[in-house]
């Protein structure tokens, strides 16, 4: 039984703080945004190099050094009439440029008197070279004393012979909106239009902040602005809104504590620029809550800040907007009361949701939206899940969670994953919990590495055979006499899987509804796939062993059911029909169908 050990690297955040810590990833930085922490990252580096630390907001590039103008002058008077030399000051600043485009600050100033209206006369500006330097951009400042661009030079130096500069295009200055105190940490992030995108301090709730276009920790700002400087600006509506999330779909959505906002550049969906305001619009008028939304495909789940249900965001032609719908209208007795701590979506091969419940039960939403399919599921276990996240791995997303559970009186957590949806055998197949799988060369009777089921009662899936009721002690379980041996074994905790059809609704013709008369199932055919020891029946009290077991051998598991399989009910009558069907054995379980067989009146 193999172990994996957990690399563990230490960070700023406490227990606490977590379910308020934003966070929005590419590649291998992750950025994190909580009100009582300035901006930070995670960084991966290896697989045991892992870092936190503080964006420094800030051009990649240095600024370059030594800065110096020279003038030249053979030309100090007119020969015309003697009178006409009227030197003037100039001030000069240089940038560098990597490879990418991108733009470091102004280097130092220096400053130079001279008559560049006369010929030959002219200023000479040099500087250092900048380690990733490509090229360098000049700025002059006449007596405006504002900057602007007069040439570019892959040298370090350059000749301004009276270049009149462009004021339109000015050197990057600093700016950084956060870390004055830490009431002006942001607490949101994501990325959007190859921006960063931070809001809601506690200084500016509604506020959001952007990093410069291509330049995620970049939030330096020219004067005048230019289209790929940093933003600032406010969400002001009828109420004071504290953005509690951004959100990136195909466009930029602020889910506040309010209302919905949708933010483009111009209000018909263009780019955002840094020389115009955005274009905030209020959308929905139900407010988001903490929780990190979900976005599938185009559509956006989110949590209301009011009320105890999941709501959608989506584009609707019908108002030439964004519309909301409430995706727990028919299982509300799974939400009222409750609330959601951690959820995440595992996009193949099934399209779901998971969402793991304040009370520590577990949500599950099926969602296929070509198909309007969808629904949400209750799943227990002896113990409570208290976080989950889903990462691709081998061709399907993978959910982990962190489950809480009970070790011989003591309180333990583990990091438990999801078994892979797709397997080739039986026996590779894992439907327990908390359960660890191995395969040996030779077939063993006794296996070991189960200290944390130590004490319990649990069940097994050994070369395909489902086996019952074994003591885990001193870490070791030991296979019962009906499979002494195996080599490709799982134990974990058991569970059983419930599926109940919704009380059958029917008009039936001359005699009415069916609703609240006698009635009563015939037989119930099952359409299964790829299933073992499969219960059906009209209640607990009445389930009966689906049969399929034909020719296998003596000592073989049976074959899996993939067909249509009839079941005879109980007969009984009753003033509804449904039909429950249960796994309780550590076996694949999948209908894909139910048709029930209904007596009405005894005919």
């Amino acid at each position: 039984m193999g172990v994996a050990r957990v690399y563990r690297v230490g960070s700023s955040y406490n227990g606490v703080e977590l379910a308020e810590l934003d966070f929005e990833q590419t590649a291998d930085t992750m950025y994190l945004a909580h009100l009582d922490h300035a901006p930070a990252k995670l960084l991966r580096e290896a697989h045991t190099q892992w870092e936190f630390v503080n964006v420094t907001f800030g051009p990649t590039l240095a600024a370059p050094t030594g800065c110096n103008a020279a003038a030249t002058t053979p030309n100090v008077d007119d020969p015309n009439d003697g009178e006409n030399y009227f030197p003037q000051p100039a001030t000069y600043c240089v940038t560098a440029i990597d490879e990418n485009g991108l733009e470091s600050r102004a280097s130092n100033e220096d400053t130079v008197t001279n008559d560049l209206t006369l010929k030959r006369n002219y200023n000479t500006i040099t500087w250092a070279a900048v380690t990733g330097a490509d090229r360098y951009k000049v700025y002059k400042a006449e007596n405006s004393q504002f900057f602007g661009y007069i040439g570019t030079t892959d040298g370090l130096t350059f000749r301004d012979d009276n270049i009149g500069p462009a004021l339109d295009q000015a050197p990057p200055e600093a700016y950084n909106p956060f870390g004055a105190t830490t009431a002006d940490n942001p607490s949101t992030v994501t990325l959007f239009e190859q921006r960063s995108m931070w809001a809601r301090t506690r200084n500016i709730p509604n506020g959001v902040w952007t990093s410069r276009s291509a330049e995620l920790e970049n939030m330096d700002r020219s004067q005048p602005l230019r289209e790929n400087d940093s933003l600032t600006f406010t969400i002001v509506a009828g109420r004071v809104n504290s953005i509690n999330q951004l959100v990136s779909t195909t466009g930029l959505l602020s889910l506040s504590s309010d209302s919905i906002f949708t933010i483009d550049g111009d209000g018909q969906g263009g780019i955002l620029v840094g020389n115009s305001p955005p274009s905030p619009k209020r959308q929905i008028g139900r407010g988001a809550a903490r929780i990190g939304a979900i976005v599938v495909d185009n559509v956006v789940f989110y949590a209301p800040s009011v009320g105890s249900s999941v709501r959608t965001i989506f584009y609707s032609f019908d108002v030439d907007g964004q519309k909301s719908n409430d995706v727990s209208i028919f299982s509300p007795h799974f939400f009222e009361g409750f609330g959601i701590v951690s959820w995440c979506y595992a996009q193949e091969p099934r399209s779901l949701i998971w969402a793991c419940r304040d009370d520590g039960a577990l949500l599950c939403f099926t969602w296929e939206q070509e198909q309007n399919v969808w629904g949400w599921t209750l799943c227990e276990t002896d113990g409570k899940f208290l976080d989950c996240i889903a990462i691709s791995e081998n061709g399907e997303d993978r959910v982990y969670f962190i489950v809480e559970r009970q070790v011989q009186g003591e309180t333990r957590r583990f990091v438990e994953r999801l078994a892979p949806h797709l397997w080739g055998n039986v026996s590779d197949c894992v439907f327990l919990d908390c359960a660890v799988s191995a395969e040996f060369d030779e077939p063993q009777s006794a296996f070991t590495g189960l200290w944390h089921l130590e004490g319990r009662t649990i069940s097994g899936l050994a070369d395909g055979v489902a086996v019952f009721d074994l003591v885990v002690e001193n870490g070791t379980v030991t296979l019962p006499q009906i499979k002494p041996t195996a080599s490709k074994v799982t134990f974990g905790i058991p569970f059983t899987a419930d599926i109940e059809t919704l009380p059958l609704r029917m008009n039936v013709p001359n005699s009415g509804w069916n609703v609240g008369r006698s009635q009563q199932p015939g037989d119930v055919v099952l359409t299964l796939r790829d299933s073992r020891s499969v219960m059906a029946g009209i209640d607990e009290n009445n389930l009966f062993l689906v049969k399929n077991r034909v020719d296998e051998a003596y000592g073989a598991p049976d074959d899996l059911m993939t067909g249509n399989y009839v079941v005879s009910t109980a007969n009984k009558a009753n003033d509804g029909i449904s039909c429950l069907i249960r796994s309780a054995a550590p076996l694949p379980l999948t209908v894909l169908g139910v048709a029930i067989d209904v007596v009405l009146h005894g005919a």
